[in-house]
């Protein structure tokens, strides 16, 4: 059995074969460290995220406040908020935490709803493009978002790669070969500045 993005409980190459998915701790670490970028190594920062046992977005969540943590400049004002499952109940969490956002100089949110659920919040406060964001993953809204300057950058893995090595690491161990218990598919920091980039545009526009 090869475990494709989200991990199940067990060792990988032990209890199931493989498991093929993005380092999500990096992921997070990633996007930390370009948001402390961003704030210059000073501010406050709140954190949203997404659901209570999710493997992959935690691993995401706890990357970035190990980056906020090794700051000396950085207080974290929100660690223990959950958006939910959806936007509209990202947005709902994001409104009740808007004492602690309008506190803020920076924000991140671990996957695509909990970003856009706060977007959403940060418009109808008239925030968006005023506090330091950095989201996770990429859907057309969050991408116009970036274009707009409400989002400063994205975290954006690569979920075709994801696809065509769990099949590879299959077909390779039905062949004999020995495969790796952990194969990492990356991510990628989407700004601005490098949005059109074709090895950017090919992450968050797969199709063309």
């Amino acid at each position: 059995m090869v475990i494709m993005d989200s991990s199940l409980e067990g060792e990988p190459g032990t209890d199931f074969l493989s498991f093929v998915a993005t380092d999500n701790t990096s992921g997070g670490r990633l996007g930390g460290e370009h948001l402390l970028e961003l704030l210059g190594g000073n501010g406050r920062v709140v954190l949203l995220r997404y659901l209570v046992g999710s493997a992959s977005t935690a691993a995401r969540e706890e990357g970035f406040l190990e980056i906020m943590r090794e700051s000396d400049g950085i207080e974290v004002l929100v660690d223990n908020r959950y958006a939910g499952p959806t936007a509209g109940e990202a947005k709902t969490q994001s409104l009740n935490m808007f004492d602690q956002v309008r506190r803020a100089e920076g924000i991140f949110c671990s996957n695509e709803p909990s970003t856009y659920g706060m977007l959403l919040a940060l418009r109808q406060e008239g925030l968006a493009g005023q506090i330091r964001f950095v989201g996770f993953d990429a859907s057309p809204p969050l991408v116009q978002a970036l274009e707009a300057g409400e989002i400063d950058a994205l975290v954006v893995q690569n979920p075709d790669r994801m696809g065509y090595e769990a099949v590879t690491t299959l077909v390779r161990h039905l062949r004999g070969e020995s495969v790796p218990p952990v194969v990492d598919t990356g991510v990628a920091l989407v700004t601005r500045e490098n949005l059109n980039e074709p090895a950017i545009q090919a992450l968050i526009n797969p199709e063309g």
